[in-house]
C-alpha cells in the first residue's frame, strides 16, 4: 500500500500588487522606494544575487541599488519593471507616479488595470 502526500500548488500570480499608499508616502526618495519594494518582497527567502540574476542587472550593483546611503549607484530606469516582477509588488513605480502627481481619475485607471 502507497502512501502519497498531497502537493498544495501556489496559485498563479498575474502581475505584480499594488503598496498601500501609507507605505509609499512613508518614502522620501526614490531610493527608499526601491528598498521599500524590496523589504515587501513576496518570497521573503529570496537573496539579492536571484533578484540581479532573475532582473537582469548586474550582480555586483545589487548592494548599490538597495544601500541606504545616498552617494551609491541607484537602479537605473531600465529595470524597475524587472526588480518590480521579480520583487512582486509596484512600490517603485507608485513612487514615481504620486511624484508626478497623477489625477485620482489615472491613478483609479491604474489600479483597475
Amino acid at each position: 500500500m502507497s502512501h502519497q502526500l498531497e502537493l498544495r500548488l501556489m496559485g498563479r500570480l498575474d502581475a505584480p500588487s499594488v503598496v498601500p499608499d501609507s507605505h509609499i508616502k512613508a518614502c522620501q526618495s526614490y531610493r527608499d522606494a526601491v528598498r521599500l519594494c524590496w523589504a515587501l518582497r513576496r518570497v521573503k527567502a529570496m537573496t539579492t544575487l536571484t533578484l540581479a540574476e532573475a532582473a537582469g542587472f548586474p550582480a555586483n550593483h545589487r548592494s548599490d541599488y538597495l544601500s541606504d546611503n545616498e552617494e551609491r549607484r541607484e537602479l537605473p530606469a531600465k529595470y524597475i519593471k524587472a526588480f518590480e516582477a521579480v520583487a512582486g509588488n509596484t512600490a517603485i513605480s507608485q513612487w514615481i507616479a504620486m511624484g508626478a502627481k497623477l489625477t485620482v481619475l489615472e491613478e483609479l485607471q491604474a489600479r483597475a488595470a
